[in-house]
């Protein structure tokens, strides 16, 4: 019986709580209509929008304020366009509005409610107010994220990604008796913990020391982890596969990750506002939007739908958080509509997730640039010099300051080539400085930007 068998069966076990009565529910129903086709999925949002729209212009006062009187009387009409006419949310405006974006009439069946707040990756951090009942969807994402890719349920799972200080500290890390699905329908092996401060070479110490099933992490620190052990021929025979989320995973990463040990990198993509908005496929490098939980648009300038293979901004509406409704969400990043998948599954294809909205370069012309760490292009930006970190800084209107930390000093050679990929790949003679650090510093969340807006 494989992993994926083993998840199954336990799936359809008696539930311990009610809690994983809901979860297992939603599973079970996701097992389903993952399988519906494209215009049986897209008809059922926007039945499941249409319900969640007149709750929201209802109840909210700014959806009153905001919303055309009868909109989403009939489903057929929101898919005929009428949905377009709903205005779109930016980021910057959730905090502005505070008290008008709850909900006065929250379902009780919803259950508690759980204040949070974004990490503020994009720069402008969010609060929002969700439920119990949104949360659930959140954890059976999580355990469909692990039966999609056929985890070893009884292994051991090693996640690093938290920078609390003092917390998950090397050597001994965090000791957990389960994953951190939590959803109260499948007991799994334990989890082990390590803080993002951990210096490198003990993060690789730690993990041959501890022999992990499956590893959880950020792809900045994935990159350095993957590095050091294809530099010293570090294995880790044990390790099957690779999670990421938090910032761009592009192929680069997925190649790395190859070389050093020879297993997949499987991205995921959410926000902590909205919840879960896409998953790897299966069998495919791309992302399946998650439409049993969130619709996702990619939209022009205009506010307008892409076409296939168009880059846009992403506007999402996680339908299921009746407490703080975010509709037509612009959660700052771009990404790309794809075709349907090869897979048989329904649900909406996203090729790429192309980075946060404002990391996108301004030149002086007017026109804009994508930026770095999810290009095809960027393992030629590494083989220039031996570089181990790099960050692209903004600084002036014609100028970008390269921050690098390197192996050894760079030849004026180096930092010459350097400076020619960067003109050409932005179309722009930038003027260029250059700075070296020991290090680049992260977050406050231990998230890596590549690229910063200075000026």
């Amino acid at each position: 019986m494989n992993a994926n068998d083993i998840w199954k069966k336990r799936l359809r076990q008696p539930p311990r709580s009610p809690r994983a009565r809901m979860v297992q529910k939603l599973l079970l129903g996701f097992d389903k209509s993952q399988w519906n086709s494209p215009d049986e999925m897209s008809a059922l949002q926007y039945s499941e929008l249409s319900r969640f729209l007149i709750h929201a212009q209802q109840s909210v006062q700014h959806y009153s304020e905001a919303l055309p009187a009868g909109l989403a009387l009939d489903p057929a009409s929101l898919s005929d366009g009428a949905w377009l006419e709903v205005p779109v949310l930016k980021r910057a405006t959730v905090n502005a509005l505070g008290g008008k974006l709850l909900s006065n009439a929250i379902p009780k069946e919803h259950g508690n409610l759980d204040p949070i707040y974004t990490s503020g990756t994009t720069g402008r951090p969010v609060r929002v107010v969700r439920t119990t009942y949104a949360l659930n969807y959140w954890r059976a994402f999580t355990s469909r994220d692990h039966i999609w890719h056929d985890r070893d349920i009884k292994g051991t799972l090693a996640v690093i990604r938290s920078s609390k200080k003092g917390e998950s500290v090397y050597p001994r890390g965090g000791r957990h008796r389960a994953w951190g699905t939590r959803d109260g329908v499948f007991r799994t092996g334990p989890c082990i913990s390590l803080n993002v401060n951990t210096a490198i070479p003990d993060m690789v110490e730690w993990l041959v020391r501890n022999d992990p099933r499956h590893l959880l992490t950020l792809p900045n620190i994935l990159s350095r982890i993957a590095s050091y052990c294809l530099e010293k021929g570090i294995r880790l025979p044990n390790l099957r596969d690779v999670q990421t989320h938090g910032e761009s995973c592009g192929d680069h990463l997925h190649g790395l990750v190859d070389d050093a040990w020879g297993i997949p990198v499987h991205d995921i993509y959410s926000g902590r506002e909205v919840g879960y908005m896409a998953l790897q496929c299966p069998e495919n490098r791309h992302y399946h939007i998650q439409s049993e939980g969130a619709h996702v648009e990619v939209l022009n300038a205009q506010d307008q739908p892409c076409k296939t293979g168009e880059i846009g901004k992403l506007v999402v509406s996680t339908f299921r958080n009746y407490a703080m409704p975010l509709i037509r969400y612009e959660i700052g990043d771009l990404g790309v509509m794809g075709e349907v998948c090869s897979c048989g599954r329904g649900l909406p294809v996203l090729t790429e997730i192309a980075g946060r909205q404002q990391d996108v370069l301004m030149l002086p012309t007017g026109e804009q640039r994508a930026t770095l760490f999810a290009s095809p292009d960027i393992k030629a930006f590494m083989e220039l010099a031996p570089i181990e970190q790099y960050q692209f800084a903004h600084v002036g209107v014609d100028k970008l300051e390269i921050r690098l930390a390197v192996k050894r000093d760079l030849t004026a050679e180096e930092e010459s080539k350097i400076t020619n990929w960067v003109h050409k790949k932005h179309g722009y003679p930038f003027k260029i400085g250059f700075v070296y650090l020991d290090e680049i510093a992260r977050t406050s969340a231990g998230k890596f930007k590549d690229f910063v807006r200075e000026f």
